[in-house]
């Protein structure tokens, strides 16, 4: 090679991985969304971080009872808290996590593909990556996946420099640092711990493995202590429910294991995968899944007989905890750690079956592919922008929470209102209790999920909650409380409505000693101390999250 192919070669590894995060950062820049996320666990976050900022607790301050937090490991929650600290108020500030960590995961594929691969389909598959529409969706949310696939990634590929010949012990170090750092972002990050381990095992390498199951096993097990120790846990409760949202379908046995299996098999092979990746269902992209996965269980076949790595191990183990989970947990968000490696071993598959038609039919069967999964990825991406200029003309119209309509509007006018109007120590049983929370300052819980009225009422009095809320956020408050009421209407009274359609309603729990058992089958109005029903609700346009006001002197 000359001197100047040489430069020429040395100036593609940067050019390359530097073009496709540049269009990692336009893709993720058009699509980019200014509202809240509505699930809970964006709130939860928040407030774990702020929990850290404010007085270095890692507790619920949500909840009314404060127990210490063992659902989610601190380093996202800290990641916030860091920001706080640094002046950060918004929603959108604290997407800045997601985005960046998105871009260094698409950065990374590159640098863990492109070695096994070469450029040009390193390159191919960072930029599918990329293009993915489920990588474009979470990179706007305040959520751990995608700081967790860029550091599942950052390991991998510390780790694949670590077992080249004559790589320093700075490479394993880093890679096994990443490792625990996953896994105290995401619980799921066990596999990959595991994998360093099994890895370090298949290599013989005694000494690293003992030091990184010192350094890593001793932290995992203290968490693991302290979620027993606070008699919390509710991944490992929940799991063992055939579903978190209906408990009195009672606990999974092994046939419903097997099922459950059977059932997210298929669901991620023919849906969440395929349709994470191009954004759109149907005929062609079940077929598109299929040949995914069965393209990258040939491509992992042959890397497994070449020389197994943590990729190699990581994959099955990751793959086999995501299909042992409940049907309603799955998702393509938690697929998104198997998107590049899947894109990889399908991409090293088709190369290794093209090469043996020579090396046009390479670059031919190369282009193909990814124009397959480009153009439909594209057309999504399109839609996702035209939606998202959309929601942010809504917020500036409306209010953050304005994209999402009116159930949701009137649970944050409600909650406006709560803050302004509850007394001194209140507490509320809500859908949403970690949102209410950070938009309240008023501790809350998720109401039973159970139809009989005793179950709310115990947990109630339990916690010393006076009110309950019957929002219009989804259908389970409309199922379980409202029936609650309907069964004890002496039990409950009315604090106020909110909504045009007065739909969302706070509810009042009366003290056991004032409730009766007959009566008018309405509800009466609450009593004054329950607050005042006259004042008016504010529903918030401000963009700041309004518990951060605290910090503030």
């Amino acid at each position: 090679m000359t001197q100047e192919g040489g430069r020429g070669s040395r100036h593609l590894r940067w050019i390359v991985p530097a073009g496709v995060v540049a269009v990692s950062a336009l893709l993720v820049a058009g699509a980019f969304v200014p509202a809240p996320h509505s699930g809970g666990d964006n709130a939860t976050y928040l407030t774990l971080g702020y929990a850290l900022a404010s007085d270095g607790s890692y507790t619920e301050l949500f909840d009314p009872a404060g127990l210490p937090h063992t659902k989610y490991p601190p380093v996202f929650p800290g990641l916030l808290a860091a920001l706080m600290l640094l002046g950060a108020r918004t929603w959108v500030a604290f997407k800045a996590v997601a985005v960046l960590s998105t871009l260094a995961a698409v950065g990374l594929t590159f640098a863990w593909a492109a070695r096994r691969l070469g450029l040009a389909w390193g390159g191919g598959v960072a930029l599918l990556l990329a293009a993915s529409s489920a990588v474009v969706y979470y990179s706007h949310w305040i959520l751990s996946d995608p700081t967790f696939v860029a550091l599942t990634l950052l390991a991998l590929v510390a780790l694949e420099r670590a077992d080249a010949e004559g790589a320093g012990t700075g490479w394993l170090v880093l890679g096994a640092a990443a490792a625990g750092l996953a896994y105290f972002t995401r619980s799921a990050g066990l596999p990959l711990v595991v994998a360093v381990w099994a890895w370090l095992a298949l290599r013989r390498r005694w000494r690293p493995l003992a030091a990184t199951a010192v350094a890593l096993g001793l932290p995992m097990l203290l968490w693991m202590l302290r979620a027993r120790g606070s008699g919390q846990g509710e991944y490992v409760s929940e799991f063992w429910l055939v579903s978190p949202y209906q408990p009195d379908l009672g606990r999974v046995g092994l046939v419903g294991l097997a099922n459950r299996v059977g059932m997210n098999f298929v669901q991620y092979t023919t849906t969440h995968i395929p349709s994470g990746i191009v954004g759109s269902r149907g005929s062609p992209v079940v077929t598109l899944g299929v040949v995914l996965v069965l393209a990258a269980a040939v491509g992992w076949v042959l890397e497994v007989r070449r020389k197994p790595g943590p990729a190699e191990l990581f994959l099955p183990l990751y793959a086999g905890l995501i299909l042992l989970w409940p049907v309603v947990w799955s998702g393509d968000r938690f697929a998104l750690p198997l998107y590049p490696l899947l894109l990889f071993y399908a991409a090293l598959a088709l190369r290794a079956g093209a090469a043996r038609l020579g090396s046009f039919a390479v670059s031919v069967v190369g282009a193909v592919a990814l124009l397959a999964v480009l153009l439909p990825a594209g057309s999504a991406w399109a839609g996702a922008v035209e939606q998202a200029s959309q929601c942010r003309a809504i917020v500036r119209r409306a209010g953050p929470f304005g994209c999402y309509g009116e159930g949701v509007t009137t649970f944050v006018e409600a909650s406006a209102w709560a803050a302004e109007n509850l007394p001194e120590g209140s507490a509320v049983l809500t859908r949403k209790p970690s949102i209410f929370y950070v938009l309240s300052g008023i501790p809350s819980r998720t109401f039973p999920f159970r139809e009989e009225s005793d179950a709310l009422l115990a947990m109630a009095d339990a916690l010393g909650a006076r009110y309950v809320l019957l929002d219009e956020w989804d259908a389970l408050a409309g199922r379980y409380v409202t029936r609650a009421i309907v069964q004890r209407p002496g039990a409950f009274c009315g604090v106020r409505a909110f909504g045009p359609l007065q739909g969302t309603q706070l509810v009042g729990v009366l003290p056991p000693e004032e409730r009766t058992t007959a009566g008018a089958p309405t509800v009466a109005r609450c009593a004054a101390s329950y607050g005042p029903a006259e004042s008016e609700a504010a529903y918030s346009m401000s963009s700041r999250v309004p518990l951060l006001d605290r910090l503030d002197p």
